[in-house]
């Protein structure tokens, strides 16, 4: 789980971006990927899936199943890791999670882009390169420049900027996050900068991808298809 420490780590020690009246915050069970679990004082949850507290009698939720914090997003990651693994939309189930989680409503994100096929179009169409807006759905750019704004809070532009930066950029039908790309400036190349940023600790590192964002240069993947 180390690229998922990476990306939780990467997104929870960067200040909450304000865009209007919206606040991207950080990705939640920041801090201790959860937390330490409790118990009803004999190791098992209460019923009705909740759990004791082991003091003041009080009652959490019991941690949600699946690789993710959020319940949609350990859906829609596990089902595009099992689906898409000859086009991955995702370098890892780590970084599905980290962008699942990181988008202004996660449960919006991963409804919009069910995985529902695992031929390379319908693979595509349910990443990052999916819908491009409408009917609640977060926009391909929206998506991308909030990743940004995350990731890279030092390096303008603001959301409405990138957005306007993001629409003449380039996008092709099926997209490979584990394959090399070549075309300089594209929205895949940036994607692949984006998820490089993403799962990098070192901020130095970090920044030297930002830059690749804005310039649109195409890194080596982190991944090779067919990766567990």
């Amino acid at each position: 789980m180390r690229k998922r420490s990476a990306a939780l780590s990467t997104l929870a020690t960067l200040a909450a971006w304000l865009v209007g009246c919206q606040v991207i915050a950080p990705l939640p069970g920041v801090g201790g990927e959860g937390g330490d679990p409790t118990t009803d004082g004999n190791g098992g949850a209460v019923d009705g899936g909740e759990r004791q507290a082991s003091q003041g009698g009080e009652t959490v939720p019991a941690p949600p199943e699946g690789p993710c914090e959020v319940a949609e997003c350990s859906t829609h990651c596990a089902r595009s890791m099992d689906l898409c693994e000859l086009t991955p939309q995702y370098p890892s189930v780590e970084t599905c999670c980290a962008v699942c989680e990181a988008m202004p409503s996660p449960a919006a994100y991963a409804g919009c882009r069910p995985v529902e096929t695992g031929d390379p179009a319908g693979c595509t169409g349910s990443g990052l390169l999916g819908p491009s807006g409408g009917d609640g759905c977060i926009g391909q750019c929206e998506a991308i420049c909030t990743l940004y704004a995350a990731v890279c809070p030092e390096m303008p532009p603001d959301l409405a900027s990138c957005v306007a930066m993001c629409s003449p950029w380039s996008t092709s039908d099926v997209f490979n996050a584990c394959s090399a790309l070549k075309a300089e400036g594209s929205f895949e190349c940036r994607l692949q900068q984006i998820y490089l940023a993403l799962g990098e600790p070192d901020p130095a590192k970090r920044d030297g991808a930002c830059h690749g964002i804005l310039q649109g240069r195409c890194p080596k993947p982190e991944c090779e298809t067919g990766d567990d």
